[in-house]
């Protein structure tokens, strides 16, 4: 470019600046897009709007509350209200307030609502002490009659989770009732959700609503482990009901029965395994009382007995040794309780108890017929509960008299000759280890199942001192392993210990984003975790 172009293109750079110099000055300044007022002017022109709305969602301003708020009063467009709740402002409480009465025929705006209550409440303690401005509309609006199947419900859905957020105490009664209602009044999803924050709660109110709510099931799934671990959380305030519904003396529960064809032993199998979660010593005369009685056991799964002696051997008592050794060692038993019993004895280690452990790990489970062999199921279950829990007992190397019960194993049932290898691999454990904490804490961190478990065990009869080594593996990849490690966090950890409780919330959160079978571990956990917490 020769020097005359380069004048001409300075001259014309400098016109250019001086005009928009110039537009700016007439206009203003440019408009900030970070500047909720800038959006705010927009709201009313049908071409900015939705633009405007989706900026003050992002810029989350409170000055734009207000001009929301008219807007929406003139719409009455839900997608108007969701922008609001995005701002999680105090400002908007009575707003939220006004939309939650609905009907079945209207109610977009009541379920925003309630979610924007929500967000408010877990905001920060001034939201949430802001929102419970809400509280009683809430209240109403989780106890309107609706048809079964509305999609109104989501409302109350919405609104349980807001009322669960504010723990105010206002909301129980409403929660027991929706979830003891039946299957003919509402939605069984309603059950769950009710269920779910009642065990937040945690509030002796509703433990007839939760013990009710052991048996409740809907939609092919029930509410069991919600209502257990709600249960564990008040702890001794439940004990009274539980032990009146394993008497059979709940009327509410046994009429339920009723009416929903319960198997009789289910409705004992259900109060004794939250007895035993809940390491009542007061619950023990009517556990024991229970075995005396006819076992009316269920057609698949664990009997009623079976539960109670497990929650016998859970509750600790050294004073159940003898009964439960003499039911054990009883020929005459189901074999089941007997399998049963070997269990409850470990778990209360017992140690008197080795020698008959070791004779029902004896137990003669095959027949020969010609040249057939043939397994009872029953006595082979109480052959392998006998050795398992031996093994997890005893406190040295006594592998050398099981070794003969390998061998005689046939190879046809090699799923039993394992179950008697593991017990070995357990009792080796026991004679490198002694009473050697560090040296538990050490095989604990192994992959292979049944030392670990077996580290475990012992860890848990070690004390106090255990814990620093235990909750390294609340998260263990062996399943069997990790429940023994929650077993004994339960009898040598306490609430005190707050990295043991910050330790399995986070495997529960861990699990809960994994699979089904996450989600189950989760729930035990959860109940694990209770039982600490009340320790």
């Amino acid at each position: 470019m020769g020097k005359l172009g380069s004048i001409k293109s300075a001259r014309s750079l400098s016109l250019g600046l001086s005009l928009s110099l110039g537009l700016a000055f007439l206009s203003g300044c440019p408009e900030d897009p970070d500047d909720a007022k800038t959006w705010v002017k927009k709201l009313d022109d049908v071409r900015e709007q939705r633009e405007a709305l989706r900026q003050l969602a992002r810029l989350k301003d409170e000055s734009a509350v207000g001009p929301l708020t008219a807007l929406f009063k003139r719409s009455k467009d839900p997608e108007h209200l969701r922008v609001i709740t995005k701002l999680r402002s105090d400002q908007a409480v009575e707003l939220f307030v006004e939309q939650l009465d609905y009907s079945e025929e209207s109610y977009d705006n009541a379920a925003v609502a309630a979610t924007g209550l929500f967000e408010i409440a877990t905001r920060d303690d001034k939201g949430k002490e802001a929102a419970k401005r809400s509280v009683e509309a809430l209240i109403k609006a989780v106890g309107k009659k609706l048809s079964v199947k509305t999609r109104a419900n989501v409302v109350k859905v919405e609104a349980m989770k807001t009322l669960a957020a504010l723990r105010d105490p206002r909301a129980v009664p409403v929660l027991n009732t929706v979830l003891t209602n039946s299957a003919d009044d509402q939605d069984f999803f309603l059950n769950k959700q009710a269920a779910k924050h009642l065990a937040e709660f945690a509030d002796p109110r509703s433990v007839d609503a939760l013990v009710r709510g052991l048996w409740i099931t809907g939609r092919g799934s029930d509410i069991f482990q919600d209502c257990r671990y709600g249960l564990t959380k008040i702890g001794e305030p439940a004990v009274d009901k539980l032990i009146e519904t394993l008497q059979r003396k709940n009327l509410e529960v046994e009429e339920d029965a009723k009416k929903g064809a319960y198997i009789p032993g289910i409705v004992v199998q259900k109060p004794a395994i939250l007895l035993g979660d809940l390491r009542s010593k007061k619950a023990l005369p009517a556990l024991q009382a229970e075995l005396a009685k006819k076992d009316e056991g269920l057609t698949a799964g664990v009997s009623g007995h079976q539960s109670v002696l497990l929650a016998i051997g859970f509750i600790g008592d050294p004073a159940s040794s003898k009964l439960l050794i003499s039911i054990l060692a009883d020929s005459k038993r189901p074999p089941k309780h007997r399998a049963a019993a070997a269990e409850a004895l470990n778990a209360l280690g017992a140690m008197d108890a080795l020698p008959a452990m070791l004779a029902a790990a004896k137990t003669t489970y095959i027949t020969q017929k010609g040249e057939e062999k043939e397994i009872d199921q029953e006595k082979a279950t109480l052959a392998m509960q006998g050795v398992t829990q031996f093994s997890r007992l005893t406190d040295k190397d006594e592998s050398a008299q099981l070794e003969p019960l390998v061998k005689a194993t046939p190879k046809e049932f090699a799923d039993i000759a394992e179950v008697f290898t593991n017990a070995i691999e357990r009792m080796k454990v026991a004679g490198e280890c002694k009473k050697d904490i560090a040296c538990y804490g050490k095989i604990l961190g192994e992959a292979k199942s049944a030392r670990a478990e077996r580290a475990a065990f012992s860890l848990g009869r070690l004390g106090h001192d255990a814990v620093p080594m235990l909750v390294k593996q609340v998260g263990h990849k062996d399943t069997a392993a990790r429940s023994a490690v929650m077993y004994a966090l339960t009898r040598v950890a306490t609430k005190a210990d707050t990295e043991v409780l910050k330790a399995i919330d986070a495997q529960i959160e861990q699990d809960r984003s994994r699979d089904k079978q996450g989600m189950a571990l989760a729930e035990e956990m959860r109940v694990s975790r209770a039982i600490i917490a009340n320790r």
